[in-house]
Order: structure tokens, then sequence, then C-alpha cells
């Protein structure tokens, strides 16, 4: 059953599959605005850790095994969350008779969307940047950890795609809002609270920011007003808050969560950390004094350029500002820091970790290199942070 291929129709998949990907990234041209070369190499990236990933999920624990045998007997009683993988998954294997490795294909295509609005968005913020920052930009967009954890069948592949998107759409909403929506899909498919939390940060960066019109953001701001209230009250049924009825029931469910979460060799007491030394372990840790294997010692390099990256730009706070136009400014600002606290309050072990933050570090990312930058806007339709 787990297997690459194994019949002519599994090797025809393949082969088509893989070379929807390559269209993807001429097609993109268009659109997210990367240069053809920088595409495919992406593309190529991100494909490789695909394929190094499906030979890591067959000798090692993962859950991707799981999603794909599970969906071969799913009975496509679709839900929000685990089930929503299990139903893609399901169309996949029993809808399309796709193997064990067509389906991770199919995942790597969704993931490598993410990377391409990544790749635009950082573009568009370093674009009249010096050739060092350029340079150095180029970098994020080949962290190893960002295309490994979105190149396989399940959740992180969707929320890596969203957060591209929105990511990408943020900073230029009124042409893009389309991606705005689609990004919410895609939230609310695999991890409903991330969606939920993705609503807040949009209604209020539209109320604090001013580069819409009042037409666009009163449309925007009627959809996301209610969708927001019922994304966060579904958010909270999925974890198990709904029937939270103050302050004390919620903090007891993130004292659980990280209870749930302390075992294994790669955890840490978070919950006994004051909150800015657990947001500094969840967002950069594990750093070489953490690493206690190839992968975790991998994991380091990265934090450790994100971590070098955060400090440059907290040092020239003072003297530079973002090229963000406000929408894009406040939205990054208020996702990240929901979304940094809410996943740093409720997990401990640092495997988890890794992966739940691809979820907001393009957004992050972005916005440290257009603090970084400074100078004129980015977009002849852009206001900047002031």
């Amino acid at each position: 059953m787990l297997v690459f291929a194994d019949t002519a129709w599994h090797v025809i998949s393949a082969f088509f599959i893989f070379f929807a990907g390559v269209f993807v990234a001429f097609a993109q041209r268009r659109i997210f605005q990367v240069s053809n070369g920088r595409a495919i190499s992406l593309y190529l990236w991100h494909s490789f850790f695909c394929v190094f990933y499906i030979w890591y999920s067959l000798n090692n624990t993962a859950d991707s095994t799981l999603y794909y045998l599970n969906s071969l007997e799913y009975e496509f009683d679709f839900s929000f969350g685990t089930s929503g993988i299990y139903f893609i998954t399901a169309l996949l294997s029993q809808g399309l008779g796709f193997s064990y490795g067509n389906a991770f294909l199919v995942f790597n295509i969704f993931g490598y969307i993410g990377l391409l609005a990544f790749a635009s968005g950082v573009q568009e913020v370093t674009r009249n940047s010096s050739r060092y920052i350029r340079n150095f930009s180029v970098f994020f967009l080949y962290l190893p950890g960002l295309s490994f954890w979105s190149s396989a069948i399940g959740k992180d592949a969707l929320t890596f795609m969203a957060s591209g998107l929105v990511t990408w759409a943020a900073l230029d909403p009124g042409r893009r809002f389309p991606a705005i929506g689609l990004g919410a899909v895609l939230f609310l498919i695999p991890r409903p609270h991330m969606a939920g939390i993705f609503l807040i940060a949009l209604c209020l960066a539209l109320l604090v920011s001013s580069q819409m019109g009042a037409i666009k953001k009163l449309l925007l701001l009627l959809a996301a007003i209610p969708l927001s209230v019922a994304g966060v009250q579904f958010g909270l049924s999925y974890a198990g808050l709904g029937d939270a009825t103050g302050v004390a029931d919620i903090t007891n469910y993130f004292e659980e969560r990280q209870g749930y979460n302390l075992e294994g060799g790669s955890s840490v007491d978070i919950a006994g950390m004051s909150p800015p030394m657990r947001l500094f372990t969840y967002l950069f840790r594990p750093l070489f004094f953490d690493a206690n294997s190839l992968l975790s010692f991998a994991v380091s390099l990265e934090n450790l350029l994100l971590l070098l990256l955060f400090l440059v730009v907290a040092f020239r706070l003072k003297r530079t500002r973002s090229n963000l136009n406000r929408f894009a400014f406040a939205f990054y600002i208020f996702f990240v820091l929901g979304a940094w606290f809410v996943l740093a309050s409720t997990t401990a072990n640092l495997g988890i970790a890794i992966r739940q933050k691809t979820m907001f570090l393009p957004m992050l990312i972005v916005l440290l290199f257009s603090i970084w930058k400074g100078g004129s806007n980015h977009s002849r339709n852009s206001e900047s942070v002031h």
C-alpha cells in the first residue's frame, strides 16, 4: 500500500503530477512574478524534500502514512481538522487510484504554491533593497524546514499554502483579496483554530488600515466579522473549549495541552517558563546546545539564521520604518503575535513547534525584511507605515 508506484497507472500519474508542478512554475509568472529560473529551482528543491519525506516516512513514524492508510477506507464523511485531510487524501487514493507516492506529489504542489507566494512577497519588499539584503533574503526561500514539512501528505502543506498566499495577498489586498479568501479556507480545513486567528487579524487590520477604499473595506468587514466570530467559536469547539466560560477555563486548557506535549526527546518544560522565554523557545529553538541529532543540528542552523535576521531588525528598529502598506503591516503584526502566542502556549515539544511555526513564518520573515529595508514604497499603490 505504501509504495511510490507499483502499477502503470501509478507511473503515468506520477509523471503527469510532477509536470503539473512544472506547469505551475511557469504559469505563476503572471501572478507571482517570480522568474522562471527561480520558480523551477524552488520546485526542484521542494520536490527533493518531497521524495526525501517519502523515504523518511517509510522508515520512521510519520502522520502521512496514517493519513494515506486511513484514506483507503474513508467513507467521505467530511469534517474539519484531521478528517479534512482524510477527505482530500481519499479523493486521491480512492477517487483517482493514486498511490502513496502520487498523493505525496499532489500535496507537494500545494506546499510549492505557498513557497512561490512567499518568494513573491519577499521579492516585493526587497525590490529596492541593497544587493546584500536581496541576496541574504534568498536564503530564507530555501530553508529546508519550510520545504520539508510542506511537501508531505498532511495538514502542513495546506496551512503553508494558506500562509504563503495571504502573506502575498496582503501586500496588495485591493487586487488580491480572492487569495485572502482562499487562504481562510485552507486554514479552516486542517486547523479551524488558525482560521479563527486569521479572521480576527483580518478584521483588526481592516479597522486600523486606510489603504483600501471605503466600499471594499465595508464589504470585507461585513463578511469578515461574522466569519471571524463563527471561526473562533468553531475553533474553540474543535480544540475542546466549546464549553469554556472564562479565562480560567482557557488557562487550564493551555496547561493541559502543554502537558500532552511535554514527553519526548525534543521537549522542554515550557509551562514553567516566563511568557517571553516561552515565545523565544518556541520560535528560535532548538539551537546548537539543544541539538542531539543531525536533523536537530540542521534545524539549529535555520533557527540561527532567523535569530540573526530578528536581531538585525531589532537593532535597526529606531532608524528605519517598514515599507509595507498599513493593511499588510497591521495584518502581519496581529496574525504573527496571535498565532505565536497561542501556539507557544499550547505545545512544549520542539518537534511539533518546528512544524507549526511554518504557519506564520512567511509573514514574520516578510515583515522583518520590510523593516530592514525601509525607504520607499514597494508598490505604487502602497502607503508606507510611518
